[in-house]
């Protein structure tokens, strides 16, 4: 049986909202991070919250929290590898799926597409949504921990979308039914708009 482990990826700096922490920024009376674990605890057999600081807010929802194992804000793939590091060892058919904290509403529809892919012949799965790569939400076999390890010891930073290529992947298609969801806050204004959106929907 395919287990699926959802990571949501909060180890970044946030310069651009003036390192403010996105995680905890709110829609309506609930916080990105709140509003991402209810959408993906029903379609996850595990949650992992990947963080570098504020560590022990992120601890009272009650799940692993893991920080990068490899130094040095090396972006998302170091996220993903210290999920990883916890089940290196499994012989399991585990998956993981990426999601960013600062893109808080999501259609749970692309974890359902994954799914219904029943002979996976690839390591990797990116999401294309409305025709758009979207890297940062993605599914990932277990077995490339090594390689990607190999990849963060040698490089200080490493594009997801590079590394899949070298591993091998294939896209998944998904229309989104709302503007808001998966829309990304990078900044102030994004989070305005955001905010904007959630009045409408």
């Amino acid at each position: 049986m395919t287990k699926l482990i959802s990571v949501i990826l909060t180890g970044g700096k946030s310069s651009r909202m003036g390192y403010e922490n996105k995680s905890f920024l709110k829609i309506k009376d609930k916080s990105f991070i709140e509003i991402l674990t209810e959408s993906l605890k029903y379609k996850s057999h595990e949650i992992i919250i990947n963080a570098n600081r504020d560590i022990n807010k992120y601890k009272v929802f009650g799940y692993k929290v893991v920080s990068d194992k490899i130094d040095g804000y090396r972006g998302p793939l170091a996220g993903l590898h210290s999920a990883l590091d916890l089940y290196k060892n499994s012989k399991e058919d585990i998956w993981f799926a990426l999601f960013p904290t600062d893109a808080p509403i999501i259609n749970t529809g692309i974890i359902d597409n994954f799914f219904s892919i029943t002979e996976k012949k690839n390591k990797v799965y990116i999401c294309k949504i409305n025709n758009i790569i979207e890297p940062m939400f993605s599914f990932w076999s277990s077995k490339i921990f090594l390689e990607l390890n190999e990849v963060l010891l040698k490089n200080n930073g490493y594009k997801i979308m590079k590394f899949a290529e070298e591993v091998g992947y294939e896209f998944i298609n998904f229309q989104k039914n709302k503007k808001i969801e998966f829309f990304n806050v990078n900044d102030k204004n994004d989070y305005t708009e955001l905010l904007s959106f959630s009045e409408i929907n």
